[in-house]
């Protein structure tokens, strides 16, 4: 009886330790999607799969990603954002989805993590998590997101965040852009008519800026830049986000304002162009009465 006892033992443990190790559902080997992005896929090919983007922005419109890459400038007030698209989101009908986000930094520990629980009655089909781009937040390097779903790494996307911008850097081999101001193109000519920094108002005038990036050192990733012109008393009036992508053709960045009068003071007015949240340009302009 010592000796049977002893065996029902044996196999009870032996039973407790397999359900401690837990069964995979998902292939030990990952498939590569592209040179940053891996996937754990299902053995079941109806089961839950899911694909990483990372960007900067999110259309509030259109919906669509602004920034998409996996290369990231630090800066102030910018977020880094993840959004997670999810394939046979049926195939656990009835049944809490349990995910967790994992942030990996460059010393490869967690520097944040958040659960995410999609409910029976929940038909989202995609995921969402973010961490600051702020330069006080993040160190350049190598950083790793990674997602599970009940526990078990189903996708990873690896990104790099770049060191902070810092002008000074690559002004020294000359200006990054030029600033042109003008009143209006020539219909006949295609020309700029009244290029200079003075201008009078009028009805249906306007002070036109024309910026020609000289410079573009950074080709792997958007440059983002805001523009913002500045009034008589110092406050800004206007500003513009534009960015330039990766293979844009086209390296010139174009702005206007009306100087209806009324709408406008006569005084100095400033065009400042930013680059990451960094002063690189600005032009100095009148408008006359």
């Amino acid at each position: 009886m010592k000796i049977i006892s002893t065996v029902k033992l044996s196999v009870f443990l032996s039973f407790l330790i397999f359900l401690g190790l837990g069964c995979s559902s998902r292939f030990d080997q990952p498939v590569k999607e592209d040179e940053s992005s891996l996937q754990f896929l299902p053995l079941n090919d109806n089961d839950l799969s899911s694909t990483i983007h990372l960007c900067r922005e999110i259309d509030k419109e259109t919906g669509e990603m602004i920034g998409e890459g996996n290369v990231f400038t630090p800066m102030e007030g910018a977020w880094l954002r993840a959004i997670v698209g999810l394939k046979n989101r049926n195939y656990y009908e009835g049944k809490t989805l349990m995910f967790h986000f994992d942030w990996i930094g460059t010393s490869g520990y967690s520097i944040y993590q958040k659960r995410t629980d999609l409910l029976p009655a929940d038909s989202a089909s995609e995921l969402y998590s973010s961490i600051s781009l702020s330069p006080d937040s993040r160190e350049a390097g190598a950083y790793i997101l990674r997602l599970y779903l009940f526990r078990e790494l189903i996708s990873e996307k690896k990104f790099t965040i770049l060191p902070e911008f810092n002008p000074e850097d690559y002004q020294a081999d000359g200006p990054l852009v030029n600033i042109i101001l003008y009143r209006k193109i020539s219909r006949k000519t295609g020309k700029r008519i009244g290029e200079g920094t003075d201008f009078e108002m009028g009805k249906k005038e306007k002070v036109r800026a024309l910026i020609e990036v000289e410079n573009r050192f950074i080709k792997d990733q958007e440059l983002v830049f805001q523009l913002d012109w500045i009034g008589p008393d110092s406050k800004s009036f206007y500003d513009k986000e534009i960015c330039l992508y990766p293979g844009d053709s086209n390296l010139v960045i174009n702005s206007s304002i009306s100087i209806l009068p009324g709408k406008r003071d006569p005084g100095e007015y400033k065009l400042q162009l930013n680059l990451f949240h960094k002063l690189i340009a600005e032009k100095t302009f009148l408008i006359l009465p």
